[in-house]
This record gives C-alpha cells, structure tokens and sequence, in this order.
C-alpha cells in the first residue's frame, strides 16, 4: 500500500484514533500521547500492508498492540490483564470500528467497577490488580479463602450482568439539589458536625435516600459518584444519625425534610386564620397600652406603632412558652457530645415564610436582648444588622428601645396574659395544621418522628408567617426609619444568665 493512502486514512481517521485512545486512558494529556503514539506505528507499517481491503484489521492490530507496549512504559500491565480477562468472552473484533466498541465496553466494566461495594471492590483490586494470589488475598482482607472464591466469582457475574446494561445516572450527578440542615440545639459547638452540610454531596445523600431506602450502589449510580468515595460519606451520615442502617444494606435519611411544595401548601393553608387571629391579638394590645405604658418601662413613650413590633415579639415568645408548657413528652435528642436538640432539613433558600434568626443574644452580665428578624421587615429593620444601635441606646437611655427591669417585664406580661393565651392557642391550631400536611408530604421512614419535629420546630417555622400575617391584618405598618424594631431587652434573672450561654439558635 502507498504511503499516500496511508496518510490519506490517518487524515480521515483522526478523530476516531483520538476517541480510541481517550477511552482507554483517564486524561487528556496521556490520550494526546497514545494516538501519536498509534498515528506513528500506522505510518512506520504503511509497507507491510499489501491489501487494502485489509486496512481496518491491520491498524486494530496496530492500535492494540501500540496501547499495550504505552501501558507496560506506564507499569499498568495488570489493569491490562483483567480488562482483557473479562472482555475477552465479550466480543472477537474483527477491525478498527468493532475494537472502539469494545472501548465501549471496557468504559462499561469501569463503571461496574467503581459502584461494586467494598468487599466485592477489595478482593477484585487486590487479585487483580495487584496480582496477589486468593491466599494472599484472604490473608490481607482478614477473611477465608472461601470467601475471597465467592467474591471473585460474584464479581465477575456482577460485572458481565452490568456491561450490558443501559445505566442512566441520575439527575443529582449533573444537578445537585439544594440542602440545608437546621439545627436547635444546646449544649458545645461541633465543628465537623457544623461543616458536614458545607459539601453537596451529603445532603444530596439525605435527599435521595429520603423517599426511598437506598444501598451505597444505588446512591452511586444515582449521585454519578463511586462507591468508594460515597462509602465515607454514608458512614459520616450514619455516625451522626442522619442515616439509618436497614436490612439489605439500604439506608434511609432518618430527619424531616421541610420541602418547598409543603412550605408553600402549609403558609397557604395558615395565612388566612393567622391573619385573623394576629390581627385580634395586636388590636387587644394596642387597646391596653393605657395600662402597660403606666408601668413605666424605659421606652414606654414610644409611638403606638413602634411600641407594637416588640410587643408582637414579646407576645409570641412567652405564647410559645406557654405552649409548650402545655405538651408532655417533647424532650430535645442527643445530637452529638453532649448537645441535644432538634434536626431537621430544607430541600430549597428561605423564602418570606422562614425567619433568618429568632432568639436572644446576651449583650453583658446583666441584659439581653431578644428579637426576631421577620423577613417582611427590610434589613435596615433588623436587629442583627444592627444590633449595636440597641446596645447603645441601653446604656444611654434615651429611650429609642423598650427595656425592662424584672420586675417592668412581669407586670406587663401580666397585663398582656390574655394575648399570650390566645398565641399559645395558635400555636397549637398551626401545630396541628402542620402535622397533619407533613404526613403527606414527608417520608414513612420518619412518621415516628412527626409530632415532636413539628411542634418543636413551629416556632422557628412560623416567625415569618407571623410577621406577614401581622402586617396584612392591618394593626401593624411597616417602620419609616432605620432602627431595628421588633426588639425588647430585658434584665436576666440568674437562671437566664446561665442558659445564656447555651441559647436556642437556628443555622
């Protein structure tokens, strides 16, 4: 054959020499090396080939040949040696298009390879691969050498069953979904417990192992991620609870996930009745104030309007108390050393009907001030961007900030008993409301769970809510200035000043 015939199919063939050699090697770089490689040999063979019709068969051989000599120069003869071993009973390719479906294949075994669980993974790298003998491998993975047989032989039945098949990854490998883990805890800090959800891959874990029990394989294939990577990730999940165990090797995300479609029925389903019912509250405070600005409380002064955002506040947090005053068997879980609380999950960003923050922050040994960041409010308005305008105005008593002595905040709480009643009773009817929705949207593996979650979390949930309904009932204008409003500091008893250092947060 001329020269010029075998440039000519070189030049025609470029691409498909390079797709060949890119599917037996990992990079690029390496892929670009072995088709010159190839692309070389074919040319310095031009004059032994005497028949053209024999062109493909002959630059298989070539190629083949050229790709085993580049393994042997990189020591890789081993992965050689098992990938011919299970291909060989594949196919008997005849010429070039028949080897680059064999390519196909091989890509296929690799796969199988990467989402084989580890006992199946171990024996096949270590016999294989390292080329140890069934002895030195039941010696070296502590098992029998019946074992180390068994394996083998389920591998390679694993593996002639997988290449066959049409596997399809999941969505999540190329568009990993949102996850948040919330937290209500008490107790130290946790770093790697804080940071765990930092990744995308073990929410996306939590997510598709929610609905349905999932073995490592499945997620595998599911998340586009090998076993021997999501193995590590599963344990971490499982240490820490987030995970459970299940017969057959499945695992299912063992916390409530608050989903975007539930939010959205459930702020729904609420608003009108919240609406209402807050509405009532705020024009029953508004009509004592008479009486509460008497007790003459730092702030007492302030416009009706201003003075009403921290006493909604003021109003739901001790409603809530007495809430859940009222419910038995509601104690917080061991989270982790030590720490107990509550966890659960969001599969979407907070939206208008999830607080950023409600709590309290301790500002010196004596005060604290407690708050909530209702998202219907504009950022300018929010005590945690600003919350050193209130520390200021503390300790120049001008006024600007309702603050009390203990003894201002027990006699307003006393007038305002009938409000609080009447919030503890919505919190109740929204718990309620809630649990029954969640135990359609949320998964059978967590019903036990439910109850707790729910009347634990309702609080947190609802901050939003409420501050919307709040507004839309009309008792209540949105602020004109730039001061955080819905704010009230107060002077701790002794028992608030220990707790506060271990205080209720949402992350």
């Amino acid at each position: 054959m001329t020269q010029d015939r075998v440039h000519a199919f070189v030049k025609e063939n470029m691409k498909t020499i390079y797709a060949y050699a890119l599917s037996r090697v990992s990079h690029k770089q390496d892929a670009e090396e072995l088709a010159g490689d190839i692309i070389v040999a074919i040319l310095n063979s031009a004059e032994r080939l005497r028949n053209d019709d024999a062109l493909f068969g002959y630059v298989w051989k070539i190629a083949a040949n050229t790709y085993k000599k580049y393994l042997r120069n990189k020591k890789c003869i081993a992965v050689v040696r098992f990938d011919e071993l299970v291909l060989e009973e594949l196919s008997d390719p005849q010429d070039f298009t028949q080897e680059i479906f064999k390519s196909e294949q091989l890509n296929s075994l690799r796969r199988e390879l990467s989402i084989l669980s580890r006992e199946y993974r171990e024996c096949t790298v270590a016999y294989y691969f390292d080329g140890l003998s069934c002895l030195e491998t039941a010696k070296k993975l502590n098992i029998s050498l019946e074992m180390v047989k068994y394996y083998l032989f389920k591998t390679r039945k694993l593996l002639k069953e997988g290449i066959g098949m049409e596997r399809e990854f999941g969505e999540k490998s190329y568009k990993p979904s949102y996850f948040e883990l919330l937290t209500i805890f008490s107790g130290e800090d946790n770093q790697e417990y804080r940071n765990l959800f930092h990744r995308k891959l073990p929410g996306n874990i939590l997510l598709s192992a929610y609905y349905t029990p999932m073995t490592i394989r499945e997620l595998s294939i599911e998340l586009g991620v090998s076993s021997a990577y999501m193995e590590d990730e599963v344990a971490l999940l499982e240490k820490y609870h987030l995970l459970t165990r299940l017969a057959g090797g499945k695992y299912q995300t063992n916390l409530v996930i608050f989903t975007e479609n539930y939010t959205r029925e459930f702020d729904r389903i609420a608003a009108d009745n919240c609406t209402v019912k807050i509405g009532e509250i705020l024009t029953k405070t508004a009509e004592a104030f008479p009486q509460i600005r008497a007790i003459g409380f730092s702030g007492c002064t302030l416009p009706d309007n201003r003075l009403l955002w921290p006493f909604l506040w003021l109003i739901m947090h001790r409603g809530h108390s007495l809430y859940q005053n009222s419910q038995d068997g509601m104690e917080t879980d061991p989270i982790y050393d030590g720490a107990t609380g509550i966890n659960y999950g969001a599969d979407y960003k907070e939206t208008d009907t999830l607080n950023i923050f409600a709590g309290y922050a301790r500002i010196d040994d004596q005060y604290a001030a407690a708050f909530a960041d209702f998202d219907i409010l504009p950022v300018k308005n929010r005590y945690s961007n600003n919350s050193g305008v209130v520390v200021n105005s503390l300790y120049t008593h001008d006024g600007a900030f309702v603050v009390f002595t203990k003894e201002e905040l027990e006699n307003t709480e006393s007038v305002l008993s009938t409000q609080i009643e009447a919030m503890a009773c919505l919190y109740s009817e929204l718990a309620e409301k809630a649990e029954k929705l969640m135990r359609v949207h949320a998964s059978k593996g967590v019903e036990t769970c439910i109850e707790k979650i729910i009347k634990k979390t309702i609080f947190f949930r609802t901050v939003g809510l409420i501050g919307k309904c709040a507004v839309h009932s009309g008792e209540l204008l949105l602020p004109d200035d730039e001061n955080p409003i819905a704010v009230f500091v107060y002077q701790m008893k002794e028992s608030d000043q220990t707790s506060a250092n271990h205080k209720l947060v949402t992350i």
